[in-house]
């Protein structure tokens, strides 16, 4: 339940009548104006949690996959050239 501001003003009213001017001033810094509807619970923070480790997750496992088809790429390559610098001296060898 939210406290509107006449609420929130008549009881500044009766805490300054009670305890006086500083101390109600002091007293009135900690009510939140709009209640505590907006105030992060544990429960928001561990769904906050949970929805940056699955990005971080993603993220990573993204990346991993992308090094990964990059290496795969420059490994089969590699032996590909590899392999023609044997098989085409041998080939021309064997014909001759």
């Amino acid at each position: 339940m939210a406290i509107d501001e006449i609420e929130r003003s008549e009881m500044g009213q009766q805490l300054i009548d009670t305890l006086g001017e500083k101390p109600a001033a002091t007293l009135m810094k900690c009510v939140y104006p709009n209640g505590t509807d907006y105030l992060a619970t544990k429960d928001d923070l561990r769904a906050l949690e949970e929805r940056m480790r699955n990005y971080v997750d993603s993220a990573v496992s993204t990346a991993i996959s992308t090094a990964l088809a990059r290496q795969t790429r420059m490994l089969m390559v590699t032996v590909a050239g590899f392999m023609l610098t044997i098989w085409v001296p041998l080939t021309i060898s064997a014909l001759t």
